[in-house]
């Protein structure tokens, strides 16, 4: 009777530990979300050198974690539309794109190649290397690319997962209205098109959501 009992206690031990670590780890992976300060992290970038998240904080109006892998032709075409998008326009306000490299067990050649890589595509966005999923599963992407927009406070503001057209203008839409970009041929023709309400001189009214 009494083993019978011990036994209990045992399974009830186990149980209420089970519970508690799952909650632990609710907890831990609904701490990003939308609308709420992004995760903590710090990370090793593509030149050794240590990114802190928190060092961020205050410092630019918009702030892009790029989750990419240079092996996956959606992370390439995505990236380099960014690129395009920053040259073809004028940004009235401080931005910091950081691209998260999510390829697991590099090597020292791998980091290399990775480097290479991107240079020879002319991408010049901080690149940090997230070799054990640390923050890929901190920021539970699932999908790459992701790409994630947070404010000056470090707030999640938008979360993108994937490549679409569809989701890319918006994309595009909202980081002009939040940076005050412009194109730089409407500079131009700012003077005759003062009556024109397509958006053309620049930024447009603030994307659904806002």
């Amino acid at each position: 009777m009494k083993y019978f009992k011990k036994n209990q206690l045992l399974i009830l031990s186990l149980l209420i530990i089970g519970f508690m670590l799952m909650m632990s780890n609710t907890s831990f992976s609904s701490s990003f979300r939308k609308g709420f300060p992004a995760p903590a992290f710090t990370l090793e970038n593509i030149d050794e050198k240590i990114f802190n998240l928190e060092d961020y904080k205050d410092k630019q109006k918009l702030l892009i974690l790029y989750f990419c892998n240079n092996e996956n032709e959606d992370s390439i075409c995505g990236i380099e539309e960014f690129a395009k998008y920053f040259e073809e326009h004028i940004i009235e306000e401080k931005y910091q794109v950081i691209m998260i490299n999510t390829r697991k067990d590099l090597k020292e050649e791998d980091t290399k190649l990775i480097k290479e890589f991107w240079e020879k595509k002319g991408i010049n966005f901080s690149i940090l290397l997230d070799a054990q999923s640390e923050v890929s599963n901190l920021y539970n992407v699932e999908m790459i690319p992701t790409t994630i927009f947070l404010d000056k406070n470090l707030v999640v503001k938008r979360i993108y997962p994937g490549l679409h057209s569809k989701q890319q203008n918006l994309m595009f839409q909202y980081m002009s209205y939040f940076l005050g970009a412009e194109k730089k041929e409407s500079k131009k023709k700012e003077k005759k098109e003062d009556d024109d309400d397509g958006c053309n001189s620049g930024t447009c009214d603030p994307p659904p959501g806002y």
